[in-house]
């Protein structure tokens, strides 16, 4: 799958994120529309890896920050 990032996600926490993204979806597309696009979005704490067509949340992520 392809992940897209929110344009709020530091450049610096991509490739940690894209790591722990890619950990907890399996799928490998959208079982919901059959889309091969993640879009994942940082707010208030949590990371949201939903589908980028239809919306379907494959995993929402709570993170800590240092």
């Amino acid at each position: 799958m392809k992940i897209i990032f929110d344009p709020d996600i530091p450049e610096e926490l991509k490739e940690d994120i894209k790591a722990l993204v890619e950990e907890e979806v399996q799928e490998e597309a959208c079982p919901e529309c059959g889309c091969k696009e993640i879009y994942v979005a940082l707010m208030e704490g949590v990371l949201d890896a939903k589908c980028y067509d239809c919306g379907h949340s494959f995993a929402e992520i709570e993170m800590e920050e240092e």
